[in-house]
């Protein structure tokens, strides 16, 4: 799936990559020897049956969570304090997410063994460690009983201010390496996930992995593919008619534009910049939401103005952006040389001209 695509359900990639399965093992680790084990491909496809409350705080309040992993197949119930209620199905060559309560569900079908190539819930918990190992102070801090079972605490202290992440606790059972417990606290945000019940090798009858919807059900169909269709500068010109375009000018030039359907089939157009044959960023345009305004940085992000306009940056080893609304557009410039400073980001936006 195209990597600049817009999320159209973040709760519900915050549940399906909340566990994770790793190696069977009663031994002495250190706290990056047990994060290793913890991250290892199981040699057994875990079976159980969980219950856990998601709480995102101010962000999105409680829900509860009812989780049935069989293999590669998966059934999710949550049901939120504010009413929401969403059932997700995953199998080998299908995922369905209905929401009951506004009557509407999304399919996504894709070949079989075809997500096999996307990140497993093992590889999402394997890239945060990674993301946070040089910038956070990892270290055990004890055993304690989640959900009745034993599990290792580990804690990883931010020892850096401009770190995407901020701290995180995390309790790991001894046994099956699932993550029972989970803190994180992202620019005042404090997100926590907790399970209260795991039965483990629980016998699950293969009905619980088919969702069958109400006929009257309103079906948004989710193509699996990317999506985006290259488009030529002028086609961009005529689509977007007055827009800001940084310059081609010193050893700067547009590679490649795509245009894909976002939010609501809404057009979001991608400008690929290089730099002396070297990918440098890349900028995204789509028609301005004015409730996007009233949202507030997430994460490490940080409000600056950029072209006068009260916008976003976040700057972080991994990842730089800065984003902000103008006449009408939402713009973003995200960094793909790591050398590109938030600095260099800005600059480039001060340079850009309208096109029309």
């Amino acid at each position: 799936m195209n990597r600049k695509n817009s999320c159209r359900a973040a709760g519900l990639l915050a549940v399906m990559t909340f566990s994770l399965v790793g190696c069977n093992t009663e031994a002495s680790y250190s706290p990056q020897e047990i994060i290793e084990q913890t991250l290892q491909e199981s040699k057994q496809p875990l079976t159980y049956y969980g219950e856990y409350t998601l709480d995102m705080g101010e962000l999105g309040g409680k829900a509860q969570v009812k989780e049935w992993v069989k293999d590669k197949y998966r059934r999710i119930e949550m049901k939120g304090d504010n009413g929401e209620h969403v059932i997700t199905v995953k199998t080998d060559s299908e995922l369905i997410s209905y929401d009951v309560t506004e009557h509407t569900a999304f399919k996504m079908a894709y070949p079989q063994g075809e997500l096999d190539g996307l990140r497993s819930p093992r590889e999402e918990v394997q890239l945060v460690f990674n993301l946070v190992k040089d910038t956070h102070e990892i270290k055990i801090a004890g055993e304690e009983k989640v959900a009745g079972r034993d599990t290792y605490k580990i804690v990883a202290k931010t020892t850096k201010t401009e770190s995407l992440f901020g701290d995180i606790e995390a309790w790991i059972d001894k046994k099956t390496w699932l993550m029972l417990k989970m803190k994180s606290d992202n620019a005042g945000n404090q997100i926590i996930t907790e399970y209260s019940k795991i039965n483990v090798d629980e016998k699950i009858d293969d009905q619980q992995f088919i969702l069958d919807l109400p006929e009257d059900v309103t079906i948004q169909e989710i193509s699996g593919e990317d999506t985006s269709a290259l488009i030529s500068w002028d086609e961009a010109k005529q689509q977007l008619r007055k827009f800001l375009m940084v310059p081609q000018e010193n050893a700067l030039s547009i590679d490649k534009i795509s245009m894909v359907k976002g939010l609501e089939d809404r057009p979001e157009y991608s400008f690929d910049f290089g730099l002396d044959g070297q990918p440098a960023f890349f900028i995204t345009i789509f028609k301005a939401d004015e409730s996007m305004s009233e949202i507030g940085p997430i994460l490490n992000e940080k409000e600056m103005d950029i072209r006068g306009q009260k916008g976003t940056v976040m700057d972080d080893k991994n990842f730089r952006s800065i984003a902000w609304q103008e006449n009408g557009y939402q713009y973003s410039i995200v960094g793909e040389n790591p050398e590109l400073t938030i600095e260099d980001l800005i600059s480039y936006a001060q340079q850009m001209e309208i096109v029309q």
